[in-house]
Formats: structure tokens, sequence, C-alpha cells
């Protein structure tokens, strides 16, 4: 026999349904503008059925109503790793053009201040005194004219060391950075854990510390069935991973950034090594320049220290003698390495801005997907909280009908 209160109970249940969805759909609207909050629902199933009689040989079931199974997260973990692995491509990228377009701003080229210009005046000063070597202006002039290529070189020189000691700082700071980060996500496995896997906003807050990561290092997730991430260093492939976070303990921090194969920190170190290559190339080159200067016949040298940019200097009290054969010939081979310098540099820098513009589009399309999925949209929420609203009139409805009902029969029928 059917319960003379069934019908409340079912239009309770109903009511804490309605309630749940609204306040859930309410929390979405609040948090629209969240960074890294994903959608929540309301997961609901029919409570179980109760078996009655129908007759003396036929059982049936009756329903009770709706329950509550959970309140989670929509989210697609496909595109959470896509989308991991692209950041960390597109950080590595953007550290590279970043440092190539540092670099071409140091080099400076073409321009009438760069260190090509400072080499072809010179080398035109040289023309002019070998048109009249006795000429004490004219030996002023190639004075002046090496004083100003140092000048230049010793710019840049210096530019390059403060760019190399910047990108290492750059390189310490990104590495403290991803340490704490590790920190705080064992932190917020521990607390997820211990609210039984249902904490959907510390998951929202790891997540996007996960992401953050994921820009600095490139990492494997791995979720746990208890709620935990275990976060894993990826490392090149037939090397096993690096386990970095595992439950609420931090078992490896990352150490000088050697193991990190992508992501800024690999990127960094990547641009401190292209700028050392290149500062060497501008030693070899102001190195080679100076000593082919110093090829005069009958004179003293122009240059002094010529193998560092930073001690070279110019001898302002030499008598300088007729440039030799030799002295056009080094130039040449200077002005080359130089050229090539420049136009490999160029090159370089072009093909980094266009990986940095796919990567970006690549990674805003799989941002866009994930959206789609885990972002949220006022116009549906909104469709949904008149829905909700709609259901928890009609569960109010149900109780007060069955409010009425047992009026009838409690009060009514004991009053006849």
């Amino acid at each position: 026999m059917v319960s003379t209160f069934h019908g409340l109970e079912t239009g309770k249940r109903a009511l804490s349904v309605g309630q749940a969805s609204i306040a859930t759909t309410g929390h979405n609207i609040a948090n629209a503008n969240t960074k890294g909050y994903s959608r929540q629902q309301v997961n609901q199933s029919t409570s179980p059925s109760l078996d009655i009689w129908t007759n003396s040989t036929n059982p049936g079931q009756l329903g009770s109503g709706v329950s509550i199974d959970s309140i989670t997260r929509v989210r697609d973990r496909f595109l959470d790793n896509q989308h991991r692995d692209q950041s960390a491509t597109l950080a590595d990228a953007q550290t590279k053009q970043a440092a190539f377009d540092r670099l071409e701003g140091i080099i400076n080229e073409p321009s009438d201040a760069g260190l090509n210009s400072a080499m072809d005046q010179l080398r035109n000063a040289w023309q002019d005194l070998s048109n009249n070597p006795d000429s004490a202006s004219a030996q002023a002039v190639v004075k002046e004219r090496a004083q100003a290529f140092v000048e230049v070189a010793q710019s840049m020189d210096s530019s390059m060391e403060n760019m190399k000691l910047d990108l290492d700082q750059q390189k310490a700071a990104a590495v403290t950075e991803a340490n704490d980060y590790l920190k705080q996500i064992a932190s917020l496995n521990d607390s997820i854990v211990r609210g039984g896997n249902t904490s959907n906003d510390l998951k929202d807050q790891r997540d996007v510390l996960v992401e953050k990561l994921s820009a600095l290092a490139p990492i494997k997730v791995d979720a746990q069935a208890n709620g935990s991430y275990t976060i894993s260093l990826k490392q090149p492939e037939g090397e096993p991973d690096l386990k970095m976070v595992e439950g609420n303990s931090v078992t490896e921090e990352i150490a000088d950034g050697t193991a990190v194969t992508g992501g800024k920190i690999a990127g960094l170190i990547s641009a401190e090594n292209k700028v050392q290559e290149n500062h060497e190339k501008l030693i070899d080159v102001a190195t080679k320049f100076a000593e082919a200067n110093n090829e005069t016949i009958d004179g003293d040298p122009l240059f002094s220290n010529t193998a560092s940019i930073a001690e070279m200097e110019v001898n302002v009290e030499a008598t300088l003698g007729t440039p030799t054969a030799d002295m056009e010939v080094g130039i040449k081979e200077a002005k080359t390495a130089y050229q090539e310098l420049v136009s490999v540099l160029g090159v370089q820098s072009q093909s980094a801005t266009r990986s940095v513009a796919n990567f970006e589009a690549t990674l805003q399309a799989t941002e866009n997907r994930r959206q789609s999925v885990s972002g949220v949209s006022l116009d549906e929420e909104m469709a949904n909280l008149v829905k909700f609203q709609h259901s928890y009139s009609a569960a109010a409805r149900l109780i007060s009908t069955a409010d009425q009902m047992l009026d009838t029969i409690i009060n009514r029928m004991a009053a006849r």
C-alpha cells in the first residue's frame, strides 16, 4: 500500500533538486567572468521505486521522485591536455622571439649608426690616408673613425652581456615560480582529497595553477581516483618522465632548468645560448677587423688589446703607416662575417615570428573549443534558470496539493 505521505516526500525531493539546480545556475552566472572557472551542473536521477501490489498476482513499481547524484564540473580532459602541451610550445616560441627581437635591436642593422657603417667609415678613412700618407688631418680622421668603431662595438658587447645576465635572472625567477606552483598544487591536492573529491572550486583553482605551470615547463597530468593530480615533467622520447607532485607531496623540484625540454624555462635557456653564439660571432668580427686594420707598412698598430672588445683601445699617439693588401682582405673577411651574422639573425627572427603566430592560432582554437565545453554561456544559464524555476514552482504546487489531500483526510473526515 502507498504511504499517505508519499506525495509530500516526492514533492520535497523535487524541491531539493530544483533548489540545488537554481543555486548552481546562480553560481555559474556569478562566475561567468572568473578566470579558470568551469561550468557546473547538477547530476540527477530517479530515486529508487517502491514495489506495490496492483492485484493479488501482479506486483508493480511506484516512482518515488528524483535524487541528486552529484554536482560536477564540465571539463574535457583531452582538450585540457592539448591546451597544456600547446601552451608550453607557445611560451617556448614567444621567449625565443622576444630574444631575437632584442638581439636585432642590439645589432641595429641596417643603420647609419650600426657597426657596418662604422667599419665602412674607417675603411674610407684609410683610403683617404693612403692617398696622402703624410697628412696629419687624414691620420686624425682614421683614429676618430677607429674610436667610433670601438664605441659601437663596446656598446653592442655590453648590451649582449647584460642581455645574457637578464635572461639568466629570468630563468632563475621562472624556476622559482614553477616550484611555487608545484607546492601550491600539492597543497590543493590535499584539500581536495580531504573534501571527498567534490571540491569543484578548489579543482578550478588547481587547474589554473597547472595551466600556469604548463607555460613554464611541459608537464603530464594524471588524475587519480581520489581527486588528486600526479604531475610529471615530460622528458624526451625514450626517457622516463620526472615525477614532481604526488598526492600532497612535492617529490622533486626543478633545479637549474636543464631537465626542462620546453616551455618558457627551456626558451630562456635556448635564448641565452643564442645570445652567447651571436656574442662570440661579434667578438670574432671585431677582432678580425681590428687586427686587419693593424696591417700597415712602416707604421704603429692602430688598435691594441684586439682579442677583447671591452678592453680594445685606439692608439691615439700612433703614427700610422700605409695600408697593405692584407688589410683590405682582412676587412672584407670581417665585413662578410658580420653580414652573415646579421642575415642569419634576421632569418631566425622571421622564423620565430611565424612560429609564434602559428602556435597562437592553434592555442586559440583549442581554447575556443574548451570554452564551448567548460565556459559559462549567460544565455544558456538564463534559459536553465527559467526551466528550473518552473520545475521548482511545479514541485511546490505538488506539495500544496498533497497538503490539501491530507487536510481532507485528517481534519475534514474526522469532523464528520
